[in-house]
């Protein structure tokens, strides 16, 4: 479908068509979830001979979602088949963050199982380990995840944003109007929401702004969500990215986690 640009942004067009990226929108839905399914929070699928991520202090970490890759739409460089697992500690206020360097899992893990066992007997099948009391974490319930291909252009508050048209973003949008940025950002569809791949969308600033720059792929994006009881602090986001590299070697040892709230 074709983009309706302001009439001031036409000579730019072909330059933003460029951005445009396939993503996995993921619709949610509250409710219980099997083990080998994709979802947000929940309990993981998890082999019993495999050790279970903990957080510097030695406590086990919480489920913050998990993607069957052969259960979602394709997108170009991801797996197609395995289960990807987002981790982060229930006992850190800022939900794993390590604000120093975040690229170090120390209080949020990702793991990549290529391989699934079918045998759920081979499968953990109780989780009370984990100390839930006093627990600092975002979502308060479990959901299913309905996947939805769609694709959209680079987002202004994306540090990629300026490659594409040429020119700082500030710039750019000083050529035009309050309202033209506006159009854009509603044809940019905001990047909100839960999804894989795509842009990413912040509440403050993009962290690869300054660092970080080869990580160029959203992994995942999860949004605060009132359908599903999610709350990145005060109405935030949150956000892991890979380096196209490390995705096509199935590598997820050096994922950049952040998230921010406004």
């Amino acid at each position: 479908m074709k983009k309706h640009l302001p009439e001031k942004m036409g000579p730019y067009r072909d330059m933003l068509e460029k951005s445009a990226k396939e993503y996995v929108k993921l619709n949610v839905r509250k409710g219980k979830t099997g083990r080998y399914e994709s979802k947000i929070a929940g309990e993981p699928y998890f082999p019993k001979h495999e050790t279970y991520p903990t957080d510097e202090n030695g406590q086990p970490m919480k489920l913050l979602a998990q993607i069957n890759f052969s259960q979602i739409p394709q997108l170009d460089g991801f797996p197609s088949a395995g289960i990807l697992q987002f981790y982060i500690s229930v006992h850190d206020d800022v939900y794993g963050l390590n604000f120093d360097n975040q690229c170090e899992q120390k209080n949020f893990r990702v793991i990549y199982f290529e391989n699934i066992i079918e045998n759920e007997d081979e499968l953990v099948s109780d989780f009370s380990f984990i100390d839930t009391d006093e627990c600092d974490f975002p979502i308060l319930s479990e959901a299913a995840v309905e996947p939805e291909t769609s694709a959209e252009w680079v987002l202004p508050t994306d540090f990629q944003f300026e490659q594409y048209a040429g020119m700082e973003t500030m710039k750019f949008f000083d050529q035009f109007g309050e309202d033209e940025e506006d159009i854009y950002n509603e044809l940019a569809e905001n990047g909100f929401g839960h999804k894989i791949g795509g842009y990413a969308s912040f509440t403050q600033n993009d962290p690869r702004e300054y660092a970080y720059k080869e990580h160029t792929v959203l992994l995942l994006q999860i949004d605060s969500d009132d359908d599903i009881d999610s709350m990145w602090g005060d109405v935030g986001i949150a956000n892991f990215f890979i380096t196209p590299d490390d995705l096509r070697k199935k590598d997820f040892s050096n994922v950049l986690y952040n998230w921010d709230c406004s």
